[in-house]
């Protein structure tokens, strides 16, 4: 993945450090290109830099407020409103000029923009937070403007806590003035490692998929105290005291879980007491409901950690097990190294900072179906046990009344089909990743037809389950990527979108479609969908089916948007 930086100060000793721990805590991962000092404006304006020869995935802008508006925040006084103003819809128009210039010439490129502070204490002193002219409001004002450019650029912009994080260390560490006069570089040098974290976990959000769960112990990880022991009304959990710490910590859960992040218990303990603190206990925040899988029992820890994922039908490397007992955390990390594990330690108090620390959960943009996806799973245990009601697999895919939504290069859609494409890594023929801004390009371009599914039955929607990225030539349409949300596998939805896709291209006079089948680790359930479907390989490797052909089986009405 191709890093590139613009930044308005002298990088010549940051770079070495986001270099060394790139490779320490993402090896081979990142490539990266800088600038040289104060030439962040000519890369962006001359096509023929390294900056467009590079050719990034994702930019990291990092401008100073100082610098962008000049006297405007330098002497806030010396000019008239007017005169202020050009000076602030100067620097704006400025980074604008940016965004389009990058977006423009990099379609596939993302941005990230660090959010402004200023350097130093506001130089109206007391009377700085009592005008308009202060440097307390310009800055809030460049970050109401660039929070805006979010949905403007929707997908292809986004910010970045710097503002947070120079607020944690203190600005009067943060910054060395004295840096900046020698050598134009602002930053404190014991704290270039947690600027260079700042970025690489910033980029890594873009680089790398979201953690799907976080499976998390009871006692003294959700509540004080051992509950098998003391007693649901013995443990640390509400007012007063250090139990309203643990409050505080199942609201932050409660966060992940309403962004789409599963929740699963997996605790040492005897079930009927930890289930009557889940749901008795006056002052828990997650009750039972929240959890997609519970298990409370005696069983080592790892084992009931895979049965979790298979519970879930996700990856054990999109796990991440939170517990504050040092021993069970090492027995997991030896176990299963890819389970990321968080140990927490020291006062309740500190648990909070402790999992937001770890920046793999988070995410910049929700899809529609990030927020849904726990109601969806609930939705999913319901057809599980209506299945086991039926003897015949074709009565239960009928009487579920499932309607098929397909769409074409929908503009409200693309951003859920580059998501899907990017970790999608079960139902998948090529696993080729998409980001929004490429599939918007050559939808634009006329290079390809993006399909969407969306699947509803009589248990309610599950959202857009399935995206073919399909390519179209004089001779044939060519299937570039085809794939499909494991948690539909089975229900006939993936035959019901190839079955459009054979129509379409039967209708636009083509007499052949293509495709083709990578083979990866993961991949198996996907193994056979293309000779199912009637696919046979050719002589080129590839798979070809002859139109027209006869209708797959499924039993979804089809809705055409």
């Amino acid at each position: 993945m191709k890093v590139a930086f613009l930044t308005s100060f002298n990088t010549d000793l940051l770079k070495r450090e986001c270099s060394a721990l790139a490779e320490k805590k993402f090896p081979g991962k990142f490539e990266f290109w800088w600038h040289g000092y104060g030439q962040y404006n000519q890369s962006v304006l001359d096509s023929g830099s390294g900056l467009f020869t590079f050719n990034p995935d994702i930019v990291i802008i990092h401008l100073e407020i100082e610098n962008l508006v000049g006297d405007a925040f330098s002497d806030p006084l010396l000019l008239n409103v007017e005169g202020r103003n050009a000076l602030i819809n100067s620097g704006k128009t400025a980074l604008i000029n940016i965004i389009e210039i990058l977006t423009s010439r990099i379609p596939k490129c993302r941005i990230i923009c660090e959010n402004f502070i200023s350097r130093g204490t506001p130089y109206l002193g007391v009377y700085d937070a009592n005008t308009g002219a202060g440097n307390n409001a310009v800055t809030a004002g460049f970050n109401s403007f660039i929070a805006a450019l979010t949905k403007e650029y929707a997908g292809r912009f986004f910010i970045n806590d710097y503002l947070t994080l120079v607020s944690e260390y203190g600005k009067s560490n943060w910054f060395d003035m004295r840096m900046y006069r020698l050598a134009k570089q602002p930053f404190s040098y014991k704290y270039f490692p947690a600027l260079a974290a700042h970025y690489l976990d910033a980029a890594s959000l873009l680089a790398c998929p979201r953690k799907k769960c976080i499976i998390t112990d009871l006692d003294n990880t959700l509540w004080g105290g051992i509950v098998g022991q003391e007693g649901v009304d013995n443990i640390q959990l509400g007012n007063p005291g250090i139990g309203e710490a643990y409050v505080s910590f199942q609201k932050v859960l409660l966060n992940f879980y309403r962004q789409g992040v599963f929740l699963a218990v997996c605790s040492k303990n005897n079930y009927d007491d930890a289930i009557e603190a889940i749901e008795k206990h006056p002052d828990m925040i997650l009750r039972k409901e929240y959890f997609s899988s519970l298990k409370i029992n005696w069983l080592d820890k790892a084992r009931n950690i895979k049965e979790i994922a298979n519970e879930l039908n996700i990856g054990t490397d999109s796990l991440v097990f939170i517990d504050d007992n040092p021993a069970e955390c090492e027995l997991v990390k030896q176990q299963m190294p890819e389970v990321e594990v968080i140990n927490l330690t020291g006062d309740p108090d500190n648990y909070i900072a402790q999992l937001l620390n770890y920046k793999p959960l988070q995410a910049f943009a929700l899809t529609a179906e990030d927020m849904k996806r726990n109601a969806m799973f609930r939705q999913d245990i319901k057809r599980r046990e209506y299945e086991s009601g039926f003897t015949d697999l074709d009565d239960f895919y009928r009487s579920l009344g499932m309607k098929g939504f397909v769409s074409v290069n929908s503009d409200s859609h693309i951003s859920r089909a580059a998501q899907l494409s990017q970790k999608t890594n079960q139902f998948t023929l090529t696993t080729r990743g998409y980001s929004a801004e490429v599939l918007k390009e050559l939808i634009e371009k006329g290079e390809c037809r993006v399909y969407t599914l969306k699947l509803e039955d009589k248990f309610g929607d599950n959202g857009i389950i399935a995206v073919a990225i399909v390519k179209p030539d004089a001779e044939k349409m060519h299937i570039d990527s085809f794939l499909m949300s494991c948690r539909v596998i089975g229900r006939q939805a993936e035959n019901l979108l190839m079955q459009c896709i054979l129509e379409d291209a039967y209708e636009m006079g083509r007499r052949k479609v293509t495709a083709e089948f990578i083979k990866t680790k993961k991949n198996l359930p996907a193994e056979k969908f293309l000779p199912d479907c009637g696919f046979v390989l050719n002589n080129e490797g590839l798979y070809q089916i002859n139109l027209p052909v006869e209708k797959l089986n499924h039993y979804i009405e089809l809705i055409r948007d």
